[in-house]
């Protein structure tokens, strides 16, 4: 808590004297320290009929930002806001961190997410310190921190889920320029086993300790004009349990080969490796690529909260400029599927395939046409597929986008009609009828501002209609519908130093034979006084009837804000 509340001081007390900031010895018209940043204090009221509420009654707040710009052009951002929470004190700054930079340099301090790579440090979150160094075409980078804090149940929170204390480091060392590079990559982390009291070398805990070691390469280098290639790969020995018994490490694993002496092979030590590659061309009439992935089963990094694993997939995509850039048509089509250890019940493969035309013969006409269709189905894997049970299911969406415009000095009209349809077509008979489904949405647009003044209004009516599957024999053949217009407009007052705006909504919605309704309405002024300081005001409105009874409820709310900017 303590560098929590010394960070919020250092902002009130930049915010307060920015200018003993600005006066340090300097030469003659320059500014050896800049400062920009602001303050701003909030308070509403929340009122609800009919529910109860859903936020606080009294709602405020204080939220401050500084940017500090030291000689060079370092930049040191700060920022914290407080609030409260009902009756409790709500403090959400509570990760703090900085990345000045100066040049080729960047220094990491506080809590900051770094990415080197895709499958090696992929923005966690961590706790600790780094940089990154960029001299001429070297590429160097290294962070250390913690990566998770220690937690575990206690009496007054037994349902807390025990977590070790979590280190770890990662480092790079490349060369080349931001968009043609290689880079070879080392991530290594591991659970502190005394960081959580009670915790033994049982077999049958729900909590163990892992480490993990990744080594990996990425790399986006022009081979000759035109033509890329992109690779990122990497090999990860991930142990789950570091009471397990040790074994000799044996294998082909570019890890074992290279870094025995940094691993420790147990029982519950897993070797996997990921990667994805691609090549492609690119020239004034379009691009082609192709693109390659495979990540094993159960592939992971401590670099990363998630990765969908036991994957293998083939994307190959283009683009055709035509017309002198007047017309573009793109597409792509690719596969994937998992299973590729064979260990599964079944194999699962899916296709997506896209395409899309883009025309504007004219400024003020365009118009845009989209498909893509995404298919599903399964293959037995190590046992036969039950045919009432299979998956295989084409899910097709197009949309058509038509836009006008007319224009002049004294007014502008934007006129956009946009159709979609969506449809779930189920290819196993059996399943069919409970799971096909479509849906269409149309919706018209109408803009209009007047240059001179400013003065602008929008106006849309939207319709959208799905179709249920047959569920039961009260669903069948039955649509939910949804229509209502939309209106908005927006002027400044006061040689436009008064902004306001206003918004109205109504939609209604109709299943099963019950009709809905749902009414929004919001309201906004903001006020600039002066050069560095301004007022807003906004009100909001929600009245949702459901159609029955019981679930009819409105709410009300505003908010009321002053802020100062330096």
């Amino acid at each position: 808590m303590l560098h929590i509340y010394a960070s919020i001081l250092c902002i009130s007390t930049l915010l307060l004297t920015p200018k003993m900031l600005l006066a340090q010895p300097g030469g003659k018209n320059t500014k050896p320290v800049q400062v920009s940043g602001g303050i701003n204090a909030y308070a509403g009221f929340y009122t609800p009929g009919g529910i109860s509420a859903r936020n606080q009654s009294a709602p405020f707040g204080l939220s401050g930002s500084v940017n500090i710009i030291l000689p060079g052009g370092i930049s040191l951002p700060f920022s914290a806001v407080l609030g409260n929470q009902g009756s409790s004190f709500r403090q959400p700054f509570n990760q703090f961190g900085v990345s000045p930079a100066y040049k080729w340099a960047t220094i990491h301090a506080g809590y900051r997410n770094v990415s080197f790579s895709p499958f090696t440090l992929a923005g966690h979150t961590f706790l600790g310190g780094g940089f990154e160094l960029n001299p001429g075409m070297l590429r160097i980078g290294a962070v250390y921190g913690r990566f998770n804090k220690a937690a575990s149940s206690t009496i007054a929170d037994p349902e807390i889920m025990p977590t070790f204390k979590r280190t770890g480091y990662a480092f790079k060392v490349g060369y080349g320029k931001a968009n043609n590079y290689i880079d070879l990559l080392v991530l290594r982390a591991h659970d502190d086993t005394s960081s959580i009291s009670g915790i033994s070398a049982n077999p049958g805990q729900s909590v163990t300790p892992a480490e993990n070691l990744v080594v990996g390469i990425s790399s986006r280098l022009l081979i000759i004009k035109h033509f890329t290639v992109e690779v990122d790969a990497a090999a990860s020995s991930y142990t789950r349990d570091m009471f397990a018994s040790e074994v000799q490490a044996q294998g082909s694993n570019v890890l074992v080969r290279l870094f025995g002496k940094m691993i420790t092979s147990r029982l519950s030590t897993q070797l996997t490796q990921a990667m994805q590659t691609a090549v492609g061309y690119q020239d004034k009439w379009g691009s082609v690529k192709l693109q390659y992935k495979r990540i094993d089963p159960n592939f992971q990094t401590m670099g990363s909260y998630y990765f969908q694993s036991d994957i293998q997939s083939y994307t190959a995509a283009t683009t055709l400029n035509l017309l002198k850039g007047k017309a573009r048509i793109s597409g792509s089509y690719g596969i994937q599927f998992d299973n590729l250890a064979n260990n599964k019940s079944a194999r699962t493969g899916r296709t997506i395939g896209s395409f899309m035309v883009s025309v504007n013969p004219q400024p003020e006409f365009g118009a845009d046409i989209s498909l893509s269709n995404y298919g599903l189905s399964q293959k037995a894997g190590i046992r036969p597929l039950i045919d009432t049970l299979r998956i295989a299911q084409n899910n097709l969406s197009a949309t058509v986008n038509l836009r006008y415009s007319i224009l002049n000095n004294e007014m502008s009209h934007i006129f956009n009609v946009t159709g979609t349809h969506q449809q779930l077509s189920d290819l196993n008979q059996n399943t069919a009828s409970n799971t096909e489904n479509n849906n269409q949405n149309l919706n018209l647009g109408y803009f209009l501002v007047h240059n001179q003044s400013g003065f602008g209004a929008n106006l849309m009516l939207s319709y959208t209609q799905s179709g249920l599957p047959v569920i039961d024999s009260a669903s069948k053949g039955s649509k939910v519908k949804f229509y209502g217009p939309a209106l908005g407009t927006n002027y400044a007052f006061l040689k436009k130093k008064l902004n306001t705006s206003a918004n109205v909504s109504y939609l209604v919605n109709q299943q099963f034979g019950i009709t809905g309704k749902v009414l929004t309405a919001s309201a906004n002024a903001g006020y600039q006084i002066g050069k560095r300081q301004s007022i807003s005001l906004s009100f909001n409105y929600l009245s949702s009837d459901t159609g029955q009874a019981s679930e009819k409820f409105n709410e009300f709310r505003g908010n009321l804000s002053y802020g100062i900017t330096f």
